[in-house]
This record gives structure tokens, sequence and C-alpha cells, in this order.
């Protein structure tokens, strides 16, 4: 047992990653990603569906780590690691899927089950193929391909300036189950913090979805519970939830990238709510969802009376009912190196848009009368091929005492081009509109939040603006059949200006340059992308560094 134990280590440690688990019978593999045969493409899904045809079996083959038929991955390290790693279970995998024997054929829940499974951090990919068609039954295979859940290792982060350190055990798929449970300790700009969490979005095998956080840093304690069954496939017909939130922390308000003021803030945040739809209809979801919200914050002066804000944020005390509404227009693109290297994504290029209003009484306690409202939205353009625009957003805000309060409305628009299949030209214009905001919500823009040529939440205000552009590229290159590498060249500028809480000049507008390398680890469940950095500010004040070293792990390129 101990032995294996040390393995196990040596293994996280070599693959930067974790141990998830699979036992899926129906049929086990150690194959790559197949490609479609010929006979496969004879069953067009606009064949099928024109029959009338009817899901015969569903086979499920578990693919391990690593392909030990390919003899590039047929090496010593590789099959310890398979013979460790424990599969995704066959009744996690058939959980997740949207369909079942018996059901009419159609292909968008094979897509969407797809999707679904490729989402989750256990897996690196899945496909649904359909494989035999007679009789008016047409028999799927479904291809899942596993990946290390263990991770036991430390984590060491720069941006802005500042260094970020992490040491944990985490674990994504506990079990086989498709749970996430770990215990890890952190040290940022901010805090020192120990936690444990707990979470399983395929709790008891469906697509309920279970988290536990618990948190206690050297500035305060976060405790969070939530339990909900969400909208999981755009025909789903019922949705409910709630979760409960207590916490405490010091927050601080920056100056060019040092604390100027700092306050406690003491939060508690419950919310329950139940949603409907009549599902999916000409590629159109409309939503209803109701509840109820309770969001309290409390401020106190800190310890340290040189930081201590000589005005601390007005305590506020809400309780609400809530209304909202939700439009989904279904457009959906498989695409790969875009956002990710050499991996499937799946791209939402269809509309979005939601929205809620909720009103406080003080007859029920809150602390003043007001209209609570919020929302998002996209929309996806494919303008021609190869080329995506995408406008996202959100807002919200509290009418109160016959004035906006808080108001925040956020937007981006992202331009990629496909100059090549290993080149891409992407263009990011992001902004944020704020009025009256809470001291507790500034606005802040540095190399925390996009300018990388800058220390961290170098420049306040209530209002700012960002442009990024980046040329992408993407290689072949597969060292250790662990990470694929790519590579960007960038220009960010950016500026903030309005309100801002912690004073200070306003500098105008900022830019810089810069260069970095991207390393994907498509055998981890970390299902993080490395990003390597280097930013030359190119204007500023005199005193920050002329380069700025960046080392970040992010979800995307």
């Amino acid at each position: 047992m101990i032995d294996r134990f040390f393995a196990a280590t040596a293994i996280a440690a070599l693959l930067a990653i974790g141990c998830g688990v699979k036992e899926l019978r129906a049929e086990e593999s150690d194959g790559q990603i197949p490609a479609a045969s010929t006979a496969r493409d004879a069953l067009t899904a606009e064949r099928l569906e024109a029959d009338n045809a009817k899901i015969g079996s569903v086979t499920i083959i578990a693919n391990n780590i690593f392909n030990l038929d390919d003899p590039l991955e047929d090496r010593r390290l590789f099959r310890l690691a398979n013979k460790l790693h424990i599969r995704s279970r066959q009744e996690l995998i058939e959980s997740q899927l949207l369909f079942e024997e018996g059901d009419a054929y159609l292909k968008r829940l094979l897509d969407e089950s797809e999707r679904i499974l490729r989402a989750k951090r256990y897996l690196r990919e899945a496909t649904v193929l359909p494989i035999a068609y007679k009789d008016g039954l047409v028999d799927l295979e479904v291809n899942t391909y596993d990946v290390w859940t263990l991770n036991l290792g430390l984590g060491l982060f720069r941006s802005g300036g500042e260094s970020d350190t992490s040491a944990g055990l985490q674990e994504y798929n506990l079990f086989g189950m498709g749970a996430h449970v770990g215990v890890r300790y952190e040290s940022n700009v901010d805090r020192k913090t120990k936690s444990f969490e707990y979470s399983d979005d395929s709790f008891r095998q469906s697509h309920d979805q279970l988290g536990l956080v618990y948190e206690d840093s050297d500035d305060g304690f976060e405790r969070a519970m939530s339990f909900r069954r969400p909208f999981i496939s755009l025909d789903t017909r019922r949705s409910w939830g709630m979760s409960v939130l207590n916490g405490e922390r010091i927050d601080s308000l920056y100056d060019r990238g040092e604390i100027a003021q700092e306050f406690k803030h003491r939060v508690q945040f419950h919310r329950a709510f139940i949603g409907w739809s009549k599902g999916l209809h000409r590629r159109r979801v409309l939503r209803f969802s109701t509840g109820l919200a309770y969001d309290s914050h409390h401020f106190s002066a800190t310890d340290d009376p040189l930081l201590t804000a000589p005005v601390l944020p007005e305590d506020r005390e809400y309780l609400y009912p809530f209304f909202g509404v939700e439009l989904i227009r279904e457009q959906f693109e498989k695409a790969s190196n875009v956002d990710q290297i050499n991996r499937t994504e799946d791209r939402f290029l269809g509309s979005r848009l939601q929205a809620s209003v909720g009103y406080s009484s003080e007859k029920a306690g809150s602390t003043a009368n007001a209209i609570h409202f919020n929302g998002a939205f996209n929309h996806g353009f494919v303008t021609l091929p190869g080329k995506t625009l995408l406008l996202r957003g959100n807002f919200g805000s509290r009418f109160e005492d016959g004035e906006l309060r808080n108001g925040q409305l956020s937007g981006e628009l992202l331009y990629h081009n496909r100059e090549s299949e290993k080149r891409l030209f992407f263009t990011k214009l992001s902004g944020v509109l704020g009025k009256n905001l809470d001291l507790d919500n500034p606005l802040y823009l540095g190399g925390d939040s996009g300018l990388r040529g800058y220390p961290l939440r170098y420049q306040g205000g209530d209002k700012k603006l960002l442009l990024t552009i980046e040329k992408r590229y993407f290689t072949d290159w597969y060292p250790f059949r662990l990470f694929h590498i790519g590579g960007a060249v960038f220009f960010d500028a950016g500026r903030t200006w309005g309100d801002n809480p912690a004073g200070g000049p306003n500098l105008g507008l900022l830019t810089d340059v810069g260069f970095g390398l991207r390393i994907s680890n498509v055998r981890s469940g970390i299902g993080r992308m490395i990003h390597i950095d280097l930013a030359f500010p190119l204007n500023g004040e005199d005193d920050i560094d002329n380069v700025q070293l960046l080392i970040e792990a992010k979800r995307s390129f």
C-alpha cells in the first residue's frame, strides 16, 4: 500500500496532475480517439431521423489515460500510470447521457451529450457515434478518454509584480464517480488561506450538483454550501437549487499597485430558486425562475489605524423575492486551435439573454426599499469562414432612494480570425461602466486584469476600457506526450477614469507589448493552461519595472 502511494505520488509530480477513476464496462480500451469509418459515415443523422430510428444498444468504451497500442506511449511510466489509475465508472458516464435505449434517435441529443462529457474535468475528450443500423434500431458507441486527476503539488504563479504560492492535495474524480475533494494552502497578495472543498456535479449518479467550501484565512473565513439541479440540457423542463454563504475578510483599496485603505467585511448571501421551461422549440428555449435572496454586508475598521479607510462603506442588508427570465437561441460550433491547443472546443455562437428583478422592503427588515436587477447577454456572429465575432455582457444595479446604486454595465467584443491551421488573430475590446459603486466594489486595471505590463490593481475608477490584440501560434510539438505547446505576441492598451475611492492620480491611457509561451497539459484533470509571458510597459510612472514576468494558470489561451 505504501509503495503504491509513493508510486502514485511520483506519477502525479511528473504529470503535474491527478488520479481519476473509472471502470466502464461495456468495453475497456487503451485506444486513441477513433475516426469515423465509412460505415459510420453512411449512418447520417438525416437518414436515421427521417426513418424515425430508435436507439438500440449503447456501448461505453472507457479509454485510459495513455494509449499503450501507440509505440510512442507504450512506456514504463505511462504503463504504471494506467495501472494505478482507476477509470471513470460506467454508471457515471451513463448518468451524463441525455438518451437511453429505446429513445428516439435525435442527433442533437448525441451532440449535447458529447458537450456535457467534454466539459468534465476528468475527461479530455468524448465522442458519441452511431455504429450500426438494423430493423429501425441504431446502436451507439460512447468513447470517453480519461485524464490523471490526483494533483499532489506546489504552485508558484506571478502576475502584476506579485507572486502567489500554493500547496495541496486535489482529487477530481473520487472513486471514479466524478466528485472533487481537496485540501489546499494558498498565499497571495490579499491573504493566506487554508481550505477544504468538496464538489460533485454528478451527485448520486445524476445531474444534481453539490458543493461545500470551508476556508480559514489570516484575515477571516468562508463557509459555503450549495445544492442544485440545473437546466442540464436545452430541453430540460425543471430546475431548482439553494446556496448558503457566510464569510469575513479584509478588503483593500489600491492605488498604483499599493494598498491605500482597508476595512473588515462580513458577508452573508443565501439564495433559493425554482425554474421551469417548456423546453426546446425550433432551436429556441424560454425559461423562467423565481426565488428568494438574502444579501447582507457589514463593515468595520481594521486593527491598522494607518490603513483603515477614513470612510467605511455603508452597511446594507436586503431580503427580496425575485423573478427571472432567460431566452436562448441554439447554435454551437465544434472547433480546435481557437482558445485551446489541439483539443475539441465547443463554442457557443447562438444568443442568450437572461434578466432578473427583485424587490426588498424595509417592512421585511431590509435596509431600504429597493429594486434589484441584473442580467447577462451574449450573441455570436459568424461573418466568414474562420471568422467569428462574439458579444458578451453583464449588467446589475439596484434602484434605491430615487437613484441607481452600484450600477455596473460590462461588455466585451471578441474577434477570432483563423489565418491558417496553426495561426489565429485575436482581438478583444472590453469595458465596464459604473455608477455610484459601493466602496467595497471598486474597478481596477493592472497586471492581474489584462494590462500585463503593469503592477496589479494599478489604476482605479468607476469606468475602464481595455483593448487586447494577440497573434496566436499553435504547434504540433507534443513533448513527452503530455503537453501541447503554443505561443503568442500581444499588445494591450487600457485606462480607467471616474471616481477612485482610494484617490491617486489618473495616468490616462496605458499600453504594453509582449510575448509568451502557452503550455497545455492534456493528460491532467486540472485542465489548466500555463501562461508564461514577458510584458513591457510603454508608459506609466517611472518607478515601475521595465519588464513584467507573468506566470499564470488559466482555463484557456
